[in-house]
């Protein structure tokens, strides 16, 4: 599967699992010096006040499977929207997502 075709299902699948959710490619994906091999940075924000488990694997799972179906890593952060705003909004991660991330 295409790099840009895999890109699709990861947020059709993340938008399938929590439609409010937003989405971010980062890293070296979204700059675009890539190797083959390097792993798919994801940023899922949701609506949920606190992060919990039943989150974590609403979205694992079946990004899981795109993983082994396309033989690449899928790396997640998961966060509140309001802790994104609130608490991280001056952390180098909230800086590199803004500067180079990509709205799935």
């Amino acid at each position: 599967m295409k790099a840009k075709e895999l890109q699709n299902k990861i947020a059709h699948t993340i938008h399938t699992k929590d439609p409010n959710a937003e989405a971010y490619l980062f890293g070296s994906r979204a700059r675009g010096d890539h190797k083959t091999d390097s792993d798919w940075d994801i940023l899922i924000l949701v609506d949920d006040p606190e992060f919990t488990n039943e989150i974590d694997e609403k979205f694992r799972q079946e990004l899981y499977e795109l993983e082994i179906d396309n033989n690449q890593v899928i790396s997640l952060i998961i966060y509140p929207k309001k802790f994104w705003e609130n608490k991280l909004k001056y952390s180098p991660l909230y800086d590199n997502v803004k500067k180079e991330g990509i709205r799935l």
